[in-house]
């Protein structure tokens, strides 16, 4: 799970989360804030995230099952990363199709 939301996007919602004021919506500075991220880089970048841990998962299991220099406790450790992220991705997916559905659903 650390992979997929890094240290840099929480810190970034942590800073516009605490430049709020006034009523909701209102951000200071708004205007000039370079340091946004929008809802479909966060969802890109997690999604490569995701990817970069399966693949690394994979390799240690691929370096284990042909007797490179890979403890089987790093294969284990490897798999149940692979498996952690696999099972966020499909929750995340899962929560976005529904919220997804809901939208379509609304009266225009």
């Amino acid at each position: 799970m650390d992979k997929l939301i890094t240290t840099g996007l929480v810190n970034s919602a942590y800073g516009s989360s605490s430049r709020l004021q006034g009523g909701p919506g209102q951000l200071a500075g708004a205007a000039g804030d370079a340091d946004k991220v929008n809802f479909a880089e966060l969802v890109r970048d997690a999604a490569q995230g995701s990817m970069q841990t399966i693949r690394e998962a994979e390799q240690v299991q691929q370096a284990g099952m042909v007797g490179e220099n890979v403890s089987a406790q790093q294969v284990v450790e490897a798999t149940l990363e692979m498996e952690t992220t696999l099972r966020l991705a499909v929750s995340v997916r899962d929560r976005l199709v529904e919220a997804y559905q809901q939208i379509m659903q609304m009266p225009i």
